[in-house]
């Protein structure tokens, strides 16, 4: 039995992690959540502790995973204070802002004999493993090259948006997604070039993205 807890109530925690948790009651106990104020649109959990102080979280010895799921700017703080307090850690998307960030969280939980690791649910999409099977069932011959959509269109433009930051960065929230089923499946490519783009103007949010991984 995994006892986990969780760093945020949002959006991120109810609608991508708890209904898959909360199906293996055999396997996973949902022990605690911590959010920064009582206020939630999200209907509480029959059974599960609601706190606004993350020490009851750091200080639970029958906590053993800590999901993280807090707005990205804070990743790299809380995950480590996760860590310092002995707790494994599974932290959303995107991992950490940098790359820097992300090996000291890596080389902390190593140092502290710990997990860490990013949470990619899009790895488990059903397309996604469908089209492994296609690839792997040679019917589509010598694959030399595969192009791979983000399409998001909205037709209004964000009015919560007034000026660039990376939790609204479209490269951040969505890249990365495509991103780690290309490099999950065909490895660590040998050379990128990409071009982002702020279609809405200078200073706003990266809108446009493309990316060519090349192989071999």
């Amino acid at each position: 039995m995994l006892t986990i807890a969780y760093i945020g109530n949002g959006k991120s925690a109810n609608r991508y992690h708890l209904p898959f948790s909360l199906k293996l009651k055999d396997k996973i106990k949902v022990k605690t959540i911590y959010s920064r104020t009582k206020t939630t649109t999200w209907k509480r959990i029959e059974g599960v502790h609601y706190t606004t102080d993350i020490n009851d979280i750091y200080n639970d010895p029958e906590i053993q995973l800590v999901v993280v799921s807090t707005p990205s700017s804070s990743h790299f703080q809380i995950g480590k204070a996760v860590l310092e307090h002995g707790k494994n850690a599974l932290i959303e998307k995107p991992f950490t802002e940098t790359y820097q960030e992300a090996k000291e969280l890596f080389d902390l939980a190593k140092s502290k004999g710990l997990l860490v690791q990013c949470y990619q649910n899009r790895r488990y999409d059903s397309d996604f493993l469908t089209t492994q099977k296609v690839i792997e069932s040679g019917v589509l011959g010598d694959i030399l090259e595969v192009e791979m959509h983000y399409d998001y269109y909205r037709p209004e433009v964000p009015e919560g948006v007034k000026e660039f930051s990376l939790d609204t960065s479209y490269l951040y929230g969505h890249a990365c997604h495509t991103l780690d089923q290309v490099i999950s499946y065909f490895g660590e490519p040998d050379n990128v070039h990409y071009e982002v783009r702020q279609l809405l103007g200078e200073n706003r949010m990266n809108d446009y993205f493309d990316l060519d991984l090349f192989y071999g």
